[in-house]
């Protein structure tokens, strides 16, 4: 079956129609997600549930490819932003004192392991793609963690960082 599901992105004033072929859903962070082969472009593409504005289903339908499984598709990212240009990598993450029992009972992602614990901080390691989502995560927990590897995810980080401290730094 092939949906047609007006697209619409924040930055986007308008809506479109296109039709897709629907893989599965996703939910992250409190928000449901379709990804689909998007038939127009020939890319499998995510959508926000609660950004389409109706669906039509057709008569048209469709094989899901053989080779296709919605957590093998997932399984080097972290929430819903994909992307061939980023790819995984294994990314060392040093929890502070008080951040580790969180870091071990719920873990960022699945490939997550302990490496080494110390007294004052315990070094983890994930082996995903550093996309958007996984660094909103990462400055979510503020100097609770640390990224130690690899010096690019590193440098991010810092760029982030600065840019907050100058919204801040007058006050």
């Amino acid at each position: 079956m092939n949906g047609y599901a007006p697209e619409y992105v924040f930055n986007k004033k308008r809506s479109y129609t296109l039709p897709v072929e629907p893989y599965c859903v996703k939910l992250f962070e409190n928000r449901w997600y379709l990804l689909a082969h998007n038939v127009s472009y020939d890319k499998i593409r995510i959508y926000g549930l609660d950004r389409i504005e109706s669906l039509e289903l057709t008569d048209n339908t469709f094989k899901l490819p053989k080779d296709f499984s919605a957590s093998g598709f997932f399984s080097t990212y972290y929430g819903i932003v994909t992307g061939n240009d980023i790819k995984p990598e294994r990314i060392i993450i040093r929890a502070y004192h008080d951040h580790i029992p969180y870091m071990k009972s719920l873990p960022l992602h699945a490939s997550q392991r302990l490496l080494e614990e110390h007294d004052e901080y315990a070094d983890f390691e994930v082996y995903l793609a550093p996309t958007y989502d996984f660094i909103m995560r990462l400055l979510h927990t503020g100097a609770m963690i640390e990224v130690i590897s690899p010096a690019s995810l590193r440098q991010t980080m810092k760029e982030w960082i600065s840019d907050m401290y100058e919204l801040y730094k007058n006050d």
